[in-house]
């Protein structure tokens, strides 16, 4: 166990439940991550994390519309902020159970803290819902803003895979702009009734876009596998680039992201440890073998850069805890000689929090991308072993060569 949580710290373990964590966004002197379930947490330092205030109050009027009759009041997913003008932009998505009827909503506000006066979200509506005859899934939004200031938004979740749409200002779809399809996982696909339970695991395994802009290149990640079932997860991160935010995104091989490519970038990895609870390992998962790593099924991908260094975060199912907690992880990144994205690690001894927080990080997903049928949420992380070292002031990635701000 000793060994794994030291392997857990180095890869940026931080003590908090979360899952589909947003992106880093920094607000004032505090840093902001928004997940699923509509909650948050606020830092200081990108080490130690406290609750904070959702961004969603009660459903609003238009929910009814967008999805009838099942929409379960509170399953507000994957939400992602970023900030254009003056306001932040939050976008989340909502689904009925198990089916592509879904929608991605849009709020904002003048500020993150919710000290400050002028702290008020205020619903901008629908930006852009799916329904059973799409073959798109409305869920895990990602807003990107390129150099010229133009912005796009990715989503997408199993079905045909990964989208792109053009917005505008206000963060809503231009009037008659294509559909871009920038991702799939076709040899995973079937295609059934909308909402069949049978083959699940057999539909196309991709969601969780996230796009970044780093030099003459625009990144994708994206999920593959399973997420949501604990210690059994099979979520791993992947990853291709463009000259062009419409793609074709290629691998580093040379293969399309449209066509099954995808280099690894993140998947499960770390010691071996015991299994603390050999039962179901999440919602519709089969019990976990008698051991299994200590990093399980990293997904959701995020990148923050400030002062020219580089963060990656995503959550991953922590095997040191029962049934595997969905744990937030922000580890060093940074970029090989070729260009490519490299998750680092922190030196021995690694930063270890001293907040505990426990609470949170148990929002589910209901349906809709069917590797988030829910479950698969543990219980809170243990404590840091008391060899670890003292904590950082603030997390510092180890030396690598020079990497250029976007």
């Amino acid at each position: 166990m000793a060994a794994a949580l030291k392997y857990l710290y180095q890869v940026g373990r931080r003590n908090v439940a979360v899952h589909d964590p947003s992106a880093i966004i920094k607000c004032k002197d505090e840093y902001w991550v928004f997940y699923t379930g509509n909650r948050s947490y606020r830092s200081k330092d990108l080490l130690n994390w406290t609750n904070g205030p959702g961004g969603l109050s009660a459903p609003f009027d238009w929910f009814a519309n967008a999805i009838p009759g099942g929409f379960r009041g509170t399953s507000y997913w994957a939400p992602d902020v970023s900030k254009i003008g003056d306001k932040y932009f939050l976008f989340y998505a909502l689904s009925a159970f198990g089916k592509n009827t879904s929608a991605i909503g849009l709020v904002t506000s003048p500020t993150l803290d919710p000290a400050d006066p002028n702290y008020a979200w205020a619903d901008q509506g629908l930006v852009i819902q799916s329904i059973a005859t799409d073959p798109y899934n409305c869920i895990d939004p990602c807003l990107i803003t390129d150099a010229d200031g133009k912005h796009w938004l990715s989503f997408g979740s199993f079905w045909t895979g990964i989208k792109l749409i053009a917005l505008d200002d206000t963060g809503h779809r231009i009037p008659g702009s294509p559909i871009y399809d920038i991702a799939a996982n076709p040899q995973h696909a079937t295609a059934t009734a909308e909402g069949a339970l049978t083959d699940r695991i057999n539909r196309s395994q991709i969601e969780a876009s996230y796009i970044y802009q780093h030099d003459k290149y625009f990144y994708l990640f994206v999920n593959w596998g399973l997420c949501c079932h604990g210690l059994t997860s099979t979520y791993n991160i992947r990853v291709g680039r463009s000259d062009k935010v419409t793609g074709p995104y290629l691998d580093k091989d040379g293969n399309d992201l449209e066509k099954n490519g995808g280099s690894m970038f993140l998947t499960t990895d770390g010691p071996l440890v015991d299994t603390i609870q050999p039962t179901q390992g999440g919602r519709g998962g089969p019990p976990p073998p008698a051991q299994v790593h200590a990093y399980i099924g990293p997904g959701q991908a995020g990148i923050f850069e400030e002062n020219g260094k580089f963060w990656f975060s995503c959550h991953y199912y922590d095997g040191t805890t029962p049934n595997g907690a969905s744990i937030l992880s922000i580890r060093p990144l940074t970029w090989d000689a070729a260009g490519w994205p490299v998750a680092g690690e922190y030196p021995d001894p690694a930063p270890v929090p001293t907040v505990r927080f426990s609470q949170g990080g148990r929002g589910r997903r209901g349906g809709g991308g069917f590797g988030g049928a829910g479950g698969g949420f543990g219980g809170p992380p243990p404590a840091a072993p008391a060899q670890t070292a003292a904590p950082a002031s603030a997390p510092t990635p180890i030396a690598t060569p020079t990497a250029t701000s976007n």
